[in-house]
């Protein structure tokens, strides 16, 4: 537990450290899409799929970190995760093809990931308290909102002018640093007797994992009804017209159910679960992991929709790529640096429900302003808004969420936060966003050839056709696609092809963004059921501001 004498800045220093090395990775992929895919030869869906796969190593086993942080002490498990990220990232930056490149991002540093988020959390809850861990928290967020703002923009630069690896170097180069640095920390109480419970890991895994593969899943086989039939070994199963993926989130839901009920027989034996089911039944934490879930969802769907816009069907280089986010990240960070301390004078409840209110209208701005025309400033204003209201939740949810978990909670609270941040926020966000966005690329390029040969398709001869398309972009490169225009279409669909493709990328792209503007509302209905309370006094209920 943390005391006043332990306060001392050098553990958030390190902690920051981290972040930056690791967010430099996770908001900079998305300006590399181009670059990475020409030079390894490779297609965006394809390399979609191996940023998701990232997401479900390390979200799966961020509630087992948690815990052995609390067992073995934070910061040993913080510098063993700081090491495997080096070595991992710095196995991308020298891969020599796509093969190479996969296996690095997907399977090697997202464990050092797993390590190092959970127990960043904890380590500031160790060491920081009081108005003191407030600060800690409000200082953290504004770090990474000004990082997260100003490493696409210096990666996007590096990589216009140089190449990907040197942009992407400066991940591992500040892991060395991270390293250096976490030596130096003292290490933290530690609990011997907490056990690992391995039944309870593996049903996490699973669980965890079953959900972020059925994402993946979604835009080959549907969402709800069968798109094509599921295959294993050749043999088509059965499931009656509905797509594997609604039974695959069955599964993962009934795994998590069992998943608890074996936490619940651990407890009444006097042993240590892996995840009490306790911790859920905390209304201020549940909520509260809830909305920055779907808030970092939000950022991360919106952040690579546009990315993947303005690279494909804009045109625009990964420099021009970073200069168009620029404002949502700037916006953000501005946002919560300097309503980091609002909270302790208006209900953060308040300052959240507004904050999503004005997330609202700047997704609706962008949708408006977007286009295969567009410069990097096209879309400033609805970037602005939008990042806007991202910071003001970003700046009060962390600390809301956190406010009330008792410290003996800490790990396994922290651990299943960043759980659902990490499948939620990213995992779901990247894959979801590109279904939906993807998909109805297709399908409108369907309607553009419809229209352009004056024929009229059955709804199965449409459905057949954007499978086609689905499998054909999902393996050929953008060479490749040149080909195929020119010997798979009928002349006038040739002739017409690039206007087809650009009619249809503006229409998806904001069909993307109306459907995940869903999950914009649907936090907006959660925050009225924050608590109403002002940070600096945690027992007083603002009742007079927003009422649930």
């Amino acid at each position: 537990m943390s005391t006043q004498e332990k306060m001392n800045w050098k553990p958030l220093i390190v902690i920051i450290l981290s972040m930056v090395m690791m967010y430099i990775t996770s908001f900079s992929i998305n300006v590399l899409i181009g670059p990475i895919v020409q030079e390894l030869n490779w297609s965006v869906s394809g390399l979609q799929m191996v940023i998701v796969s990232a997401s479900l190593i390390a979200g799966t086993l961020m509630v087992t970190a948690g815990r052995l942080g609390d067992k073995i002490g934070k910061k040993k498990v913080f510098l063993v995760g700081s090491i495997i990220y080096t070595v991992g990232l710095t196995i991308v930056v020298l891969a020599p093809n796509s093969t190479i490149f996969s296996i690095a991002w997907a399977l090697i540093w997202p464990f050092g990931m797993v390590l190092i988020i959970p127990t960043s959390i904890a380590i500031i809850m160790y060491f920081y308290e009081g108005s003191q861990r407030a600060m800690a928290f409000g200082i953290y967020g504004a770090v990474l909102s000004i990082v997260s703002a100003v490493a696409p923009v210096v990666v996007g630069y590096l990589a216009s002018i140089v190449s990907w690896r040197i942009a992407l170097g400066l991940s591992p180069a500040f892991g060395v640093l991270t390293i250096i640095a976490a030596f130096t920390l003292p290490e933290t109480e530690k609990d011997p007797s907490i056990k690992i419970d391995i039944p309870s890991v593996f049903l996490s895994v699973i669980a965890f994992g079953t959900f972020l593969i059925a994402t993946t899943m979604a835009s080959q086989y549907g969402w709800l009804m069968e798109k094509r039939p599921f295959e294993i070994g050749g043999s088509v199963i059965p499931l009656g017209g509905l797509s594997i993926v609604p039974v695959m989130y069955l599964i993962a839901v009934v795994l998590l159910v069992i998943f608890f009920k074996r936490g619940a027989t651990l407890t009444a034996k006097g042993e240590t679960p892996l995840l009490s089911a306790s911790i859920l039944k905390n209304i201020p934490f549940t909520i509260g992991m809830t909305i920055q879930a779907l808030l970092y969802f939000l950022i991360a769907a919106v952040l690579f929709t546009v990315s993947v816009f303005v690279q494909s069907a804009a045109g625009l280089d990964s420099f021009d790529t970073a200069l168009t986010t620029l404002p949502i990240s700037i916006s953000v960070a501005a946002a919560a640096f300097f309503t980091a301390n609002l909270g302790s004078k208006i209900s953060p409840k308040l300052i959240t429900i507004v904050g999503f209110v004005i997330v609202l209208v700047g997704t609706y701005l962008i949708t408006q302003q977007i286009s295969v025309d567009m410069t990097p400033f096209t879309t400033m204003t609805g970037s602005l808004v939008f990042g806007t209201g991202c910071g003001l939740v970003m700046a009060q949810i962390a600390t809301l969420t956190m406010i009330k978990v008792p410290s003996e909670q800490d790990g396994e609270a922290s651990g299943l936060s960043e759980t659902m941040k990490e499948i939620v926020g990213q995992g779901f966000a990247i894959a979801f966003a590109g279904s939906i966005l993807f998909g109805a690329v297709y399908s409108n390029m369907v309607d553009g050839y419809e229209a352009t040969e004056d024929i009229q398709l059955t709804s199965k001869d449409k459905e057949e056709i954007v499978i086609e398309l689905e499998d054909t972009f999902m393996e050929i490169t953008p060479e490749q696609e040149k080909a195929w225009v020119a010997e798979q279409l009928p002349t006038k669909t040739k002739e017409t092809y690039q206007e087809i493709v650009n009619t249809s990328s503006e229409k998806a792209f904001r069909h993307t963004f109306w459907i995940v503007s869903i999950f914009t509302v649907i936090s907006l209905l959660l925050s009225f059921f924050l608590p109403g309370m002002k940070l600096g006094n945690p027992e007083e209920e603002v009742t007079d501001e927003v009422t649930a």
